[in-house]
């Protein structure tokens, strides 16, 4: 297997630069595993910055608080798409992430999810996405307030990894 496989593709003006966060300490820390922090550190530090996304051009934009809530939905999604050995937005259950969202418990009024496989590093996984011009989109969504993540990592699937992160902006 090679050391990093290729993610499958996903389903305004950029005038001022945004101070990059400080490493948040997030009041879901209970929940914040390490690589979840690092994830969550490397989406705030590439919201901080302009950037283009394919042919859109995005500002930069505030930081991401940690959501425990949305942290379990994309665990339920990495771990779903591990076990049942598929790659999807879409659930095996047919769900989507709004779906597996509400699940948690978490009441939004919007959403956005991404999803990657086969990547062995926080570094690869965040330049495969902002490489991909809408998961970065997703990344830079000024609307979005709050994030969760996670890595489910395993045998007998076709990655070595599966990666989901959700955005969103409860009600």
């Amino acid at each position: 297997m090679p050391a990093e496989e290729e993610a499958p593709p996903p389903a305004p003006e950029a005038p001022d630069e945004v101070e990059a966060p400080e490493e948040q300490a997030a009041s879901d820390s209970e929940c914040l595993s390490d690589i979840e922090r690092q994830l969550l550190n490397a989406h705030n530090e590439a919201r901080s910055q302009p950037r283009n996304c394919g042919s859109e051009s995005y500002a930069a934009v505030p930081p991401l608080a940690w959501s425990c809530q949305l942290r379990d939905a994309s665990e339920a999604h990495s771990e779903d798409m591990q076990i049942h050995n598929f790659f999807s937005h879409t659930g095996s259950d047919g769900g989507s992430a709004g779906d597996r969202i509400t699940t948690e418990g978490y009441t939004w009024r919007q959403w956005g999810e991404n999803i990657a496989a086969g990547y062995g590093t926080v570094d690869s996984v965040m330049q495969g996405w902002l490489d991909s011009p809408g998961h970065c989109s997703n990344i830079m969504n000024a609307t979005a307030t709050e994030m969760g993540a996670a890595r489910v990592s395993g045998e007998g699937s076709q990655y070595s990894s599966y990666w989901t992160a959700v955005f969103a902006r409860p009600q």
